[in-house]
């Protein structure tokens, strides 16, 4: 059975890795380009976060905790704590890069339903038609082909 001393180097070393990931995918979601760069991080991203949270349940208990060198648990403490900052400036960003292609997309498909609406055409009595009982118009089509 590992030492504690051991399975909190093994943390250190995987929170280290994953942070250095963030700090990439932090710095590619704060530019203006396009996001899916951030996409050769996801499986790696996937293996050291899963890799985190088994190292988190090795560690134990606290008992075990109060026993390591000082040196070592500010370590420990330092690096969680960046780590979290990281964590928390990621969420943040992928969530405005989400909320910014779902806003231009709701800006075309309403645009789109404009266009629609006024090429309706003129009624009878020369005034455009504004009723929506009218002959078949198909769907105006609009999507976004980007995975982020």
């Amino acid at each position: 059975m590992k030492k504690t001393e051991d399975k909190i180097m093994d943390l250190l070393d995987v929170t280290a890795r994953l942070s250095k990931l963030l700090k990439q995918e932090n710095a590619i979601l704060a530019t203006n380009k396009r996001a899916n760069r951030i996409k050769p991080f996801q499986k790696e991203k996937i293996a050291l976060s899963y890799a985190y949270e088994q190292q988190l349940q090795t560690i134990g208990n606290e008992e075990e905790l109060k026993d390591i060198d000082p040196g070592m648990a500010s370590r420990l403490r330092d690096a969680v704590t960046s780590f979290g900052l990281l964590l928390e400036e990621n969420a943040t960003r992928l969530k405005a890069k989400i909320d910014a292609g779902e806003h231009l997309f709701r800006i075309i498909s309403e645009s789109a339903i404009d266009h629609q609406d006024k090429t309706a055409g003129y009624g009878r009595s020369g005034a455009t038609v504004s009723n929506k009982r009218q002959a078949y118009r198909p769907a105006v089509s609009v999507g976004l082909n980007q995975e982020l």
